[in-house]
């Protein structure tokens, strides 16, 4: 045989593989049907869901299926599965995909959500049909004991913590290169630490751009009000405060078409299971989440006993 007609083979081999391939199911083809073998289809479009109506703090990611119960009815199917997913390093106002978002480490005091999510066959397509969560940090005491010199979460209305977070979102605006003033969205993260120069702070929030310039501000900051729609550009902060000394911040500013920042739809907050004390963090709200109050997180008040 020649070498053209070897080449030849080799080619028609290889159109024939890609067809195959090309006419093989992939997950946007596959019919499901709430079968065992498809919980992994159903576990990514919850991780999705819940993401997509996720409204503050940060993303989470999926960790692992812990149970599952199958409806008996076949149309449409319907299975409860029960997840346990992670909180992530990346506020929701952050484009970075999930899948390159670190979750956080046992030092930082993790944050675990089990969920309860129900899932249903839309024609043909897995579809959340409800969701809640419990989200729960690490306990603070156990971590002591791992590691006495971590830092702890502090309220996210702790007024000292807030006190951090305003002196470095000033610091960040002054010496800014942005010619537009960016205002707190909210706060993501406090924690605390004591040294031999006093106490620590270690803060992180979430800003937005306004219709203020950098110059007009200082004299004018109550009317600063935030950009809207396309034109919104929103960053995250990370700031430290070591006892008297100025604050140390880094923000990150994210491209208006870049932003992921879930808008379209009215925030819900707070939610039902927020009202809690401590405050510390954001935790993933029900799909029809019960208002008890509007306003920040030092507005909430706990509700029961």
């Amino acid at each position: 045989m020649s070498m053209c007609s070897m080449r030849e083979l080799v080619i028609l081999a290889a159109l024939v593989s890609a067809l195959h391939a090309a006419s093989l199911p992939t997950d946007t083809d596959v019919v499901y049907k709430c079968q065992e073998d498809q919980d992994k289809i159903a576990t990514l479009e919850a991780e999705s869901f819940i993401n997509d109506h996720h409204r503050h703090g940060y993303k989470f990611k999926f960790v692992s299926q812990d149970s599952r119960s199958a409806e008996k009815k076949t149309d449409p199917c319907e299975v409860i599965l029960g997840i346990t997913l992670e909180e992530t390093e990346c506020h929701v106002v952050n484009p970075k995909p999930l899948d390159q978002c670190e979750t956080r480490m046992e030092t930082q005091t993790k944050v675990t959500a089990k969920c309860n999510v129900t899932i249903s066959s839309a024609e043909g397509k897995a579809e959340v049909k409800d969701y809640n969560c419990d989200t729960e940090p690490a306990s603070h005491e156990i971590l002591v004991t791992k590691c006495p010199d971590c830092p702890g979460l502090l309220p996210l209305h702790d007024p000292k913590g807030l006190e951090s977070v305003k002196t470095a979102l000033q610091k960040f605006n002054k010496e800014s290169d942005h010619k537009s003033y960016f205002k707190l969205m909210e706060v993501g993260r406090i924690s605390t630490q004591w040294m031999f120069s006093g106490q620590s702070f270690f803060s992180q929030f979430a800003i937005m751009e306004t219709n203020c310039t950098n110059k007009e501000a200082p004299q004018n900051e109550e009317s600063c009000k935030a950009s809207c729609g396309d034109q919104a550009r929103y960053g995250f902060c990370k700031s430290t405060k070591v006892g008297i000394e100025e604050p140390e911040v880094e923000c990150e500013i994210y491209e208006a078409k870049n932003r992921t920042h879930p808008m379209k739809r009215p925030a819900q907050f707070p939610c039902n299971g927020f009202a809690k004390i401590p405050p510390t963090i954001y935790p993933i709200c029900p799909l029809r989440p019960i208002l008890l109050s509007r306003g920040p997180p030092n507005f909430v008040r706990p509700t029961g006993n």
